[in-house]
């Protein structure tokens, strides 16, 4: 065993999940900063730490006590942020296609992340909240999810949508057994914190149709 890999197995003793920033490498690993990059610069070379991105790190595979979790990841990856968008609508079965990018609603201005272990996608939408956000434990690692209300709400934010209800759900080919079941309810007080023209016209839209 490699005094680097000797390293690395205490943190992994230490950490609660095999994803973690240089804070928590701060506070688990003495010495100096400039010793501490040094430590963590080396470990990537060779394998022992996978960068995520700047100040975020996951163990090497052959350190990782469980799958990674691409939900939890994207939580450690960009905060303050929540999966939704087009995951979540996949996550809860509402939308036939897989998603290969994690998409993610945030606070902060939107960004991109192209990492090792998957990509991530934040986009950034006026007056954030966690209306409608649920958290989710999977393994050691938590994150925090969209319901399909939220995710659908967000969808039509994020992208400009400017259909009637009928024609987006015939759009993203969402079953009618799922389409039932958004919350008319959920959709008015996300619509109320938002306070998007968009979400505004389409709950108008669904109220002529009929409240859910």
């Amino acid at each position: 065993m490699t005094v680097m890999s000797n390293i690395i197995l205490n943190l992994r003793g230490l950490l609660p999940t095999d994803v973690f920033t240089d804070t928590e490498v701060a506070n688990l690993v003495e010495g100096t900063p400039n010793r501490r990059y040094g430590l963590v610069k080396r470990a990537i070379v060779r394998g022992d730490l996978i960068q995520l991105r700047r100040g975020v790190y996951c163990l090497g595979r052959i350190y990782q006590r469980e799958a990674l979790d691409q939900f939890g990841l994207a939580q450690k990856i960009y905060a303050p942020a929540y999966v939704s968008l087009e995951s979540a609508l996949s996550h809860h079965g509402w939308i036939p296609e897989a998603v290969y990018t994690v998409t993610s609603v945030c606070l902060k201005r939107s960004k991109t992340f192209q990492t090792p272990v998957g990509n991530f996608s934040f986009t950034r939408i006026p007056k954030f909240n966690f209306i409608g956000v649920e958290r989710v434990q999977t393994g050691r690692m938590v994150h925090l999810m969209a319901t399909p209300t939220k995710a659908l709400a967000d969808y039509i934010v994020a992208h400009k949508i400017e259909l009637a209800p009928k024609e987006l759900k015939e759009s993203l080919r969402i079953e009618n057994g799922f389409w039932e079941k958004l919350s008319y309810k959920l959709l008015k007080e996300i619509g109320a914190a938002y306070g998007n023209t968009r979400l505004r016209k389409f709950l108008r839209a669904l109220e002529r149709g009929g409240a859910l």
